[in-house]
């Protein structure tokens, strides 16, 4: 009959893009006129 110890370390990370980071980034990488318009019409709302 043969014993095995065996300890095993999993370690994993997780990125999750909330709706809330999508439009950040987006955001991030628009031009600044098109931020501009686009930050009005949200204001609006």
């Amino acid at each position: 009959m043969a014993l095995q110890n065996r300890l095993e370390l999993k370690l994993s990370q997780k990125l999750v893009l909330t709706p809330q980071l999508q439009m950040a980034i987006k955001l991030l990488q628009m031009p600044q006129l098109e931020l501009s318009q686009t930050l009005t019409v949200e204001l609006t709302e």
